[in-house]
């Protein structure tokens, strides 16, 4: 699963993901890949153009949607994700993996920054996840070259945004996709879930 710790879709993909993975008996990779966060311009009131306002409206569906899967998982969404960078927190995942606590260094930057508790971008707030996950200390800059290696595979492999995933030489985007993957990962026993 190919994650950004500033991307709400990623947060609330995770909970479902492990699942599925534990269900299945599969191992579960995170990967990091950092993503831009857009942010609409505000038009003077009454001077909306139809394309603003189409795009106004669906940030708003959007924002709705995250709030209700966000609710239903339990999970707060409560930081604003404009203007933020992630890579520090990224590196992070890196070294967690490289550690063996990748997983759960996931779940508490996730819930730490979400919750508006967590600064992405700063050196002892990953640290100090790394710790409480169960890794040694944190060396970023041993990590930088092997994230930008990182990025440039997962885009050869079609990654271009997150949550995605690689399953059996297929790229999906976006958890909609899991029964897909139940389906893939099961060794397509079952009718194809469409």
């Amino acid at each position: 699963m190919v994650i950004d710790f500033k991307n709400a879709l990623s947060w609330l993909s995770l909970g479902p993901t492990v699942a599925l993975a534990e269900e299945l008996g599969v191992p579960l990779a995170l990967l990091p890949y950092r993503t831009e966060v857009s942010v609409l311009s505000q038009a003077e009131e009454g001077e909306e153009t139809v394309s603003e306002r189409h795009a106004r409206v669906r940030a708003e569906y959007y924002g709705a949607d995250l709030k209700r899967y966000a609710e239903l998982q339990n999970i707060e969404l409560i930081a604003d994700n404009r203007g933020v960078d992630s890579t520090m927190s990224l590196l992070g995942l890196l070294w967690g993996n490289r550690e063996g606590v990748g997983l759960h260094y996931a779940q508490t930057v996730f819930s730490r920054f979400w919750s508006g508790l967590m600064d992405l971008d700063d050196a002892q707030s990953v640290r100090d996840a790394l710790v409480s996950s169960g890794a040694s200390t944190f060396d970023s800059d041993a990590m930088r070259a092997e994230l930008d290696s990182l990025r440039t595979s997962l885009e050869a492999e079609g990654v271009f945004n997150v949550p995605m995933y690689l399953v059996e030489g297929q790229t999906f985007q976006g958890r909609e996709h899991l029964p897909m993957i139940r389906w893939l990962l099961s060794s397509e026993q079952e009718p194809v879930p469409i």
